[in-house]
């Protein structure tokens, strides 16, 4: 049973590349020259490392590594990560796509199984549903692997999404810092002194010539005026009496 399962398994090895995608990385690897700078082919040889650090640590029994290695080589091409940060959310990523192609092979073993204990020499469809109908009365294993193949797919997308909000977030960090304004350079000693601005002599400005009101009541004032003159007094001294 256990050299049935692991047959299964290595058929039904996670590849997640479909022959045009591997065209295609065949004919950009063919355009590129790689990394020519020092700090480039260091950059490479370490995510090559620690790509190949991460397949054995992902990978179970039955399972390829140089495959995983070559998945996340593709995620890292594609998204080209540049920090420390972007690379554990490709790494995340990659993870996700593997396990979830792992949670299909698993499907297609327990099919296969079921389909080889009822000694079926060619089956057809009715007999691939009467084999899931089977699994899934017998166990819950069925509705188990779909929890996790959720899972595996919320677990990409949810990297996915911060990827590209770390990106979007840095990028207005870097617009931010281009336009803010750069702070004035201080004079020099030789630069010669600012004059002072001239202060006005408002004793020499003429004063504003006054407006007589001419509302309504300044205009009742002005009638009862004439009609009430004001006492004049006398300015004259009385003449001292002998």
């Amino acid at each position: 049973m256990e050299n049935t399962n692991q047959a299964n398994l290595t058929q039904n090895s996670p590849k997640p590349r479909s022959p045009a995608q591997i065209a295609a990385s065949r004919a950009n690897g063919a355009k590129s020259k790689g990394p020519v700078t020092p700090e480039g082919k260091a950059i490479s040889a370490q995510n090559a490392e620690r790509h190949g650090i991460f397949a054995s640590i992902c990978t179970i029994q039955g399972e390829a590594p140089e495959l995983f290695a070559s998945l996340i080589a593709d995620l890292y091409e594609t998204w080209t990560p540049t920090d420390e940060h972007e690379r554990a959310l490709v790494d995340t990523m990659a993870m996700a796509l593997w396990r979830r192609t792992r949670i299909a092979a698993l499907e297609s073993a327990g099919i296969n199984l079921q389909l080889a204990k009822s000694e079926i020499q060619n089956p057809e469809t009715t007999h691939h549903y009467l084999a899931i109908t089977s699994l899934a009365e017998e166990s819950r294993s069925f509705e188990l692997l779909n929890r996790y193949e959720a899972r595996f797919t919320r677990m990409y997308e949810r990297a996915a999404r911060s990827l590209m909000a770390y990106r979007k977030f840095r990028q207005q960090e870097l617009a931010a810092l281009e336009t803010a304004p750069t702070p004035a350079d201080p004079p020099s000693a030789d630069a010669p002194p600012t004059p002072e601005p001239e202060t006005k002599n408002e004793k020499n400005e003429p004063k504003p010539t006054l407006t007589r009101p001419t509302g309504r009541g300044a205009r009742r004032l002005r009638r009862w005026q004439k009609r009430h003159p004001a006492p004049q007094t006398n300015t004259k001294t009385a003449e001292p009496h002998h």
